[in-house]
């Protein structure tokens, strides 16, 4: 690599990193979740036994790697950080000096929040996939890549990998060496997964997780806003009428089936890393004069001042704070102070404390005392497998002498559209005495 790009890719790092953690926070989303997966793998936890998660393994294995060297967030920002560079890399050789207009649209926060995309977890890990597969794809690189980039895709969320390798079918009767190739490939990685599991003897809960229990998740977490889905249907549209002028272009069927990425959730961050495909195809099109370039380095860098002070001035008063494995945590003062409050009475109490509000919230208050994760963090609908609300009513009535938190609020929130499973909080408390009360968190006691 020469000198000159050496430094525009460092750069483009420092940047990255910056933005995670002090421009763009209030897009941070399932962060700290995403962050749960890795650190309890990091910690010798089996996915699918100890915990419960609905995805395949491979983006919180590979988050987990920096993490047994120092496991903080800031670790996980480090490492997304280096994946956004390699991205920009990959855009770069697609799209050459236009890739710039890449990065400014993946900043902005509105009306469509592609900035949301940037963060660390399994959905930008497919669209990171996604754009190695154009690139290798175009430049007809090597068809054993393709194949491993669609099993990555598969051990990365099944059902997108399971919908993408559809249009491989058709070398199969067109080109078979290639098809042959690509099916060896998606096999490498996938062969890999099943080893895991079979090794780490959870298969069978994987099996229910991630493949019995989507009929629930489907059906309990389709949530649908009308201005995202006419922005996804305005991209299916576009990318139909591309198809349509160049029918034997096997590239476009792959983008238009890798819009299965909105399903169950049409909202403005599922729809977004669709529309991020639609993006770099209108950019690909377009000719952009060289005396724009220096504006739109201007624009990126307003976007980033704009967005900061906007951040800033919805969170204010803030509080930056450092807790154990979460490093430079910027919140809301009020917030802060009472996450400190429920901390010190929690870790005052001499019985077991089941946080039991929102995945997020649950797994920020499990890692910062350092504590292992179990199914009662990630309550949320469609997470349990097969009949699974059955059984979480089971596991908490054999849980005794048993502090819960719950969040009053999000119990009794009638937003069809939240994921956290109202039936169980409301059981927490039907079947436990409530204690005391902190901010909008209950504590209740289950003898």
């Amino acid at each position: 690599m020469k000198k000159n790009e050496l430094i525009k890719y460092t750069l483009l790092f420092v940047f990255f990193f910056v933005s995670l953690t002090f421009i763009f926070t209030l897009s941070r989303g399932d962060t700290f979740v995403n962050y749960g997966f890795s650190y309890a793998l990091a910690k010798g936890e089996i996915p699918y036994k100890d915990f419960n998660m609905v995805i395949t393994p491979f983006a919180p294995m590979l988050y987990s790697i920096g993490l047994f060297v120092y496991n903080n967030i800031l670790m996980i920002y480090l490492e997304q950080a280096l994946l956004l560079t390699i991205l920009f890399y990959y855009l770069e050789k697609l799209l050459d000096k236009k890739s710039i207009l890449m990065l400014l649209i993946l900043i902005i926060p509105y009306p469509i929040a592609f900035v949301s995309i940037i963060y660390p977890g399994y959905n930008f890990l497919i669209v990171l996939l996604m754009f190695m597969f154009i690139y290798y794809f175009k430049n007809n690189k090597n068809d054993y890549m393709l194949g491993v980039l669609l099993g990555l895709i598969f051990c990365t969320k099944q059902t997108i990998g399971l919908i993408l390798f559809i249009p491989t079918v058709y070398y199969l009767f067109k080109d078979r060496r290639k098809f042959i190739k690509i099916f060896i490939g998606c096999l490498i990685p996938c062969f890999l997964l099943l080893l895991y599991l079979l090794l780490t003897k959870s298969f069978n809960s994987f099996i229910d997780l991630c493949f019995l229990g989507l009929f629930d998740f489907g059906h309990s977490n389709l949530q649908v806003d009308i201005f995202y889905l006419l922005l996804l249907v305005i991209g299916i549209i576009y990318l139909i009428y591309r198809i349509y002028n160049d029918k034997k272009n096997i590239l476009l069927y792959y983008l238009l089936l890798f819009g299965i990425v909105v399903y169950p959730i049409i909202d403005y961050y599922h729809v977004s890393l669709f529309l991020i495909v639609i993006a770099y195809l209108i950019v690909d099109d377009i000719k952009v004069k060289k005396n724009i370039y220096k504006y739109i380095n201007l624009l990126i860098v307003v976007v980033c001042l704009l967005w900061s002070f906007i951040s800033y001035q919805y969170l204010k008063p803030i509080s930056i704070t450092n807790y154990k494995h979460f490093g430079l945590v910027i919140n809301r003062e009020k917030y802060a102070k009472t996450s400190k409050k429920l901390i010190n009475y929690c870790n005052s109490l001499n019985e077991e404390v089941i946080y039991f509000m929102r995945g997020s919230e649950n797994y920020f208050y499990k890692i910062i005392n350092d504590k292992k994760l179990t199914y009662f963090d990630l309550p949320n609908n469609g997470n349990y497998g097969y009949n699974g609300i059955a059984r979480m009513k089971n596991k908490i009535n054999n849980k005794h002498n048993v502090y819960f938190v719950i969040d009053r609020k999000l119990v009794k929130n009638n937003d069809s559209n939240q994921q956290y499973i109202k039936e169980l909080g409301q059981f927490v408390i039907k079947e436990s005495k409530k204690t005391k009360s902190i901010g909008v968190y209950d504590i209740y006691y289950k003898e």
